[in-house]
């Protein structure tokens, strides 16, 4: 179980990476700010369910 907790947290750490560079860039660019919005979403709800599933996956790491 800890070595899911490991990766939970490694996903976390990158998807926070990536949400880290994506945002700005997605925010600067005037092409289609639709589908940035739509991104960004996408990418922060995927950070809440990884942060939600850490939370989870910690109750059964001692």
């Amino acid at each position: 179980m800890q070595f899911l907790n490991t990766l939970t947290v490694l996903a976390l750490v990158v998807m926070s990476f990536a949400l880290i560079v994506a945002v700005p860039v997605l925010y600067a660019s005037s092409e289609d700010s639709g589908r940035s919005n739509r991104l960004i979403l996408l990418g922060s709800a995927v950070w809440v369910a990884l942060v939600l599933l850490n939370w989870g996956v910690s109750f059964f790491v001692v």
